[in-house]
């Protein structure tokens, strides 16, 4: 398949969304009652990959879009992407298919703990990793992150093992963490999966941020922890993210633990998981498959935009604190310098005209003066929302 060249201006084209059922800017509108310029939910405002869009488009060209299954060749591209780009080097047998990760988190919870239990979750963290255990009955067991004056985050070893023998049974991870933008580091895993092994809690991480690293092999997956085929660790990721394909709804459970696979998709069976969706399917394995060079431009446009984010901020509001940016797209920003609650912020921003991820979604306590940031879109309108930034909080 011939590649198209993919470059600042590809990715600086404005992509209007609206009026496509889009949820990061049509479903705002509906809630908020008027535009705004959205930098919120996790997906990107650029165009797919053409060849994704191109093997889609054949697809649909068949009149009959009847019940289908993941084929080997898809499984392989899958797998020959994490062995490509991470170095995780798993067999067919060794994955099982996702509607998503959030549904993983979901299922594993309900799979491996019983009601009541308590899950592990490290605030500030992504709002479902509590929804996951609250909506099944299981308790939340906190455990903050703990920030430096750069705002660079660091897990509280000594806070976990307290809390493992307070009788956890399953840690969520976020790697790497949103919201907080932090790539783990290979001593900082392995010191929380050594905690796991000795007080037998299941490891289960949240890896859908891993392709946006900005250091070369700076993304450690939590698979490489340990080799062994009775390793006590679940990873769930998705092209979905990496590829902007979040509405197509797949992902992928990835583990070398026979057991906890084979319970996996006896879970999800018995509530009807067994296929995935038609074009979801087409698309991943041709993003999987062919998606590097849109994915290796992509990474060097987000690299030129939280460099922008970075300096703007200094310039304009600079007692404002960015979490060091060593991944994703989603800056941390931590604002309570300005004196002002996650709720007053919301209001003062909606007022302007735009529309962040109010820091209470990630923690009530942990997110309590912060919003992040979205700059997974053009720069013009990374530097547009730094603008109604500043006079939300400099104007009201």
């Amino acid at each position: 398949m011939m590649t198209n060249r993919y470059n600042d201006a590809f990715f600086n084209e404005p992509i209007d969304r609206c009026g496509t059922d889009c949820y990061k800017w049509d479903q705002l509108t509906v809630r908020e009652g008027r535009e705004l310029l959205p930098m919120w939910v996790a997906d990107m405002d650029f165009r797919c990959a053409n060849e994704v869009t191109e093997a889609v488009l054949r697809r649909a060209q068949h009149p009959v879009y009847g019940y289908t299954e993941s084929s080997p060749s898809a499984t392989e591209a899958m797998l020959q992407f994490m062995r490509r780009r991470h170095g995780i080097n798993l067999t067919i047998e060794q994955q099982a298919i996702l509607p998503g990760v959030v549904p993983g988190l979901r299922a594993a919870v309900n799979t491996f703990t019983r009601p009541g239990d308590g899950i592990l979750v490290q605030p500030p963290v992504y709002g479902p990793f509590y929804d996951s255990a609250v909506q099944n009955g299981r308790r939340v067991v906190e455990n903050p992150l703990q920030a430096d004056e750069t705002g660079r985050y660091r897990m509280d070893l000594e806070g976990m093992e307290a809390a493992f023998c307070g009788g956890v049974k399953l840690a969520l991870l976020c790697n790497p963490h949103n919201p907080v933008a932090r790539a783990w580091s290979i001593d900082e895993l392995r010191a929380m999966y050594a905690l796991c092994r000795r007080y037998d809690v299941l490891l289960v991480a949240d890896e859908i941020h891993q392709d946006f690293v900005y250091e070369r092999g700076g993304f450690i997956s939590a698979l490489a922890l340990d080799e062994r085929e009775d390793a006590n660790i679940i990873v769930l990721t998705s092209a979905g993210k990496t590829f902007n394909l979040a509405g197509l709804q797949q992902g992928v459970l990835l583990t070398r633990n026979s057991r906890l696979l084979h319970a996996m998709v006896e879970s999800m069976r018995h509530v009807g998981i067994t296929a995935g969706n038609i074009f979801a399917l087409t698309a991943t394995e041709a993003a999987y498959r062919y998606g590097d060079p849109w994915l290796d431009a992509l990474l060097h446009y987000l690299d030129e935009a939280r460099t922008l984010l970075g300096r703007e901020l200094a310039a304009r509001l600079p007692e404002a604190v960015m979490s060091p940016q060593d991944a994703t797209y989603l800056a941390w920003l931590d604002l309570r310098a300005y004196g002002m609650t996650t709720a007053e912020l919301v209001h003062r921003t909606h007022a302007q005209g735009v529309a962040f991820s109010p820091g209470t979604f990630f923690g009530k306590t942990a997110g309590e003066g912060f919003l992040r940031f979205n700059f997974g879109c053009p720069h013009s309108q990374t530097l547009e929302a730094i603008k109604r930034l500043e006079k939300a909080i400099k104007e009201g």
